[in-house]
């Protein structure tokens, strides 16, 4: 019989995932049907957003636009479909809305990937929030080019605009209710008015 209590116990061990270049991820996510990161040589799979999330980005993306349109500003606006490229951290990731200095810097001359956001937009969702908060903010961060970060929350009509100041330090600003407007100083003070943002999004 043998003795059990002198066996090791085998451990099950989890496989490691592949770690990819960026060039491979490039190659995988032009062919695939859903869209997926990269996160220092992983893909990551991104979840599908809802209906709340979507219309948020794309009312934003829109607000924007029409501000930069009716002031003959020369950034650009883009929606989800163009990704980011932060080398420092090495990662590829989707924002919910950017705008991007007046001449794009593409990756490795990619029209799909810029490395130079001016400002960007995520909506907050239960899952994503605190990443997007915290980990995703200083992964921005580390970008020369990137002047202010904008999180809409979806459960209330709340927008936080995080400033970047003269010494570098970062300024939070507080957005609440129907009657105001989020002022997107990195874009000559352009307004987001809450009322507008939020209109027919259910909260």
């Amino acid at each position: 019989m043998p003795d059990t209590l002198n066996t090791p116990r085998t451990r099950k061990i989890r496989p490691q995932p592949r770690r990819v270049s960026v060039e491979a991820y490039i190659r995988a996510e032009e062919k695939a049907l859903t869209k997926h990161e990269f996160h220092n040589g992983i893909i990551v799979p991104m979840a599908g957003a809802k209906l709340p999330h979507n219309l948020l980005a794309q009312k934003a993306a829109s607000l924007i636009e029409n501000f930069v349109e009716e002031n003959n500003l020369t950034v650009k606006v883009s929606n989800s479909d163009t990704k980011i490229r932060i080398e420092r951290v090495n990662k590829v990731v989707y924002p919910d809305a950017v705008v991007i200095c007046e001449i794009p810097d593409f990756y490795q001359n990619r029209q799909d990937i810029i490395t130079n956001p001016l400002l960007v937009v995520e909506v907050l969702s239960s899952s994503t929030g605190d990443h997007d908060r915290t980990t995703k903010f200083e992964w921005y961060r580390t970008l020369a080019s990137f002047r202010e970060y904008v999180l809409i929350h979806q459960d209330q009509k709340h927008v936080s605009v995080f400033s970047k100041q003269p010494d570098h330090t970062w300024l939070l600003r507080d957005y609440d209710g129907d009657d105001v407007a989020a002022i997107l100083y990195a874009i000559n003070e352009c307004p987001l008015p809450l009322k507008r943002l939020y209109r027919n999004v259910a909260v």
